[in-house]
């Protein structure tokens, strides 16, 4: 047990207005908020010397732990800002543990107290990355000092932890917003091209076949000039809608400009190909059966099946089934 006056050291009277003067200062963070201390210390007296001293110093106490078990759950759940711990604790864990469970779990900063000066125990606790090692006896001022020294190096890697996740939201977010087509929330074209020219090179390297579609809004013009953009633009955002119900979520799906919609999808054959076509029909007749529109919703569809192996890039199979696509325009205006 550590004696009770051997936790600090003595001061003399002629040290005593300086160790005064020390105990006036109001220990406050940047916010002006008096800093949480849980202290974690196994013997009864040295713990309530700690408390004293670290309320005289200005400090609020979250609480007192003795073993380290207890220390790291009350660490967990109170959330203080510092842990001033005793490195001897007694038990299944000591107080070198108990921190190394901390970071695992609340990442407080910690302030190692103890009376050990041998070397095995420095670089024990040297890995658990204490912000702190003080060497008892010591006096109110040295704690003070490593306490405020530990509380806004914490806060400042703090601060510039949040700044970098901050940033790197704010880049995924532009990321994001970049390559979704702000009517429909269906990727652009550029979103498009960069989960196709991926999922192509998949297919290629796993060796199974994908079907390109390229769609057409008929009539967008006409709607456009007749009813006015907001109607035009309620036509797009429901063939986004028709065409969600058709492909699969894991189908690559996007608004590439104006009328025209692209999709990629994992298929076998062509058989697929026209599967998806026909249900396509399905999801536009029912579509119209159900939604009271100033207009139809008409889709021209033109189709490819990437056969694997192929040396084809994204571009030509595009231009493949927009050619496909226009041959269908032209038969159905044969047949009107």
């Amino acid at each position: 047990m550590e004696p009770r006056n051997r936790l600090f050291e003595r001061v003399t009277a002629a040290d005593s207005s300086s160790a005064d003067d020390t105990t006036r200062v109001t220990a406050l963070t940047p916010d002006l908020s008096p800093a949480s201390i849980l202290i974690v210390e196994d013997e009864g007296i040295v713990a309530q010397d700690l408390k004293e001293a670290l309320t005289r110093l200005g400090y609020r106490i979250a609480g007192i732990a003795s073993e380290g078990t207890q220390a790291v759950g009350m660490a967990e759940q109170l959330q203080p800002e510092l842990v001033v711990m005793d490195v001897g604790l007694r038990g299944e864990v000591d107080g070198i543990q108990a921190a190394r469970m901390m970071q695992e779990h609340s990442h407080v900063p910690i302030i190692f107290l103890t009376g050990h000066r041998d070397s095995e125990t420095l670089q024990r606790a040297v890995l658990t990355g204490p912000l702190g090692y003080l060497i008892k006896p010591f006096q109110e001022d040295e704690l003070r000092c490593a306490i405020e020294v530990a509380i806004h190096k914490h806060r400042a890697e703090r601060a510039v932890r949040e700044r970098e996740e901050a940033l790197l939201r704010n880049a995924q977010l532009l990321q994001t917003l970049s390559l979704i087509d702000e009517l429909t929330q269906l990727r652009n074209r550029r979103g498009f091209f960069e989960l196709a020219q991926q999922a192509l090179k998949v297919a290629q390297r796993e060796h199974y076949a994908m079907g390109v579609f390229f769609m057409d809004l008929n009539g967008l013009k006409r709607i456009n000039d007749t009813l006015g953009h907001q109607a035009g633009d309620q036509a797009l955002r429901d063939t986004a809608e028709v065409l969600r119900a058709t492909f699969r979520s894991s189908d690559i799906l996007a608004r590439i400009g104006g009328d025209e919609f692209v999709a990629m999808a994992h298929v076998h054959s062509t058989t697929d190909l026209h599967a998806l076509s026909g249900r396509l029909r399905e999801h536009l007749h029912e579509f119209n059966k159900t939604h009271r529109r100033p207009y139809p919703l008409n889709i021209s569809v033109g189709m490819t099946l990437v056969d694997i192996p192929t040396e084809e890039d994204l571009e030509s199979l595009l231009a493949r089934a927009d050619a496909a696509m226009y041959e269908e325009k032209r038969a159905a205006s044969s047949r009107a």
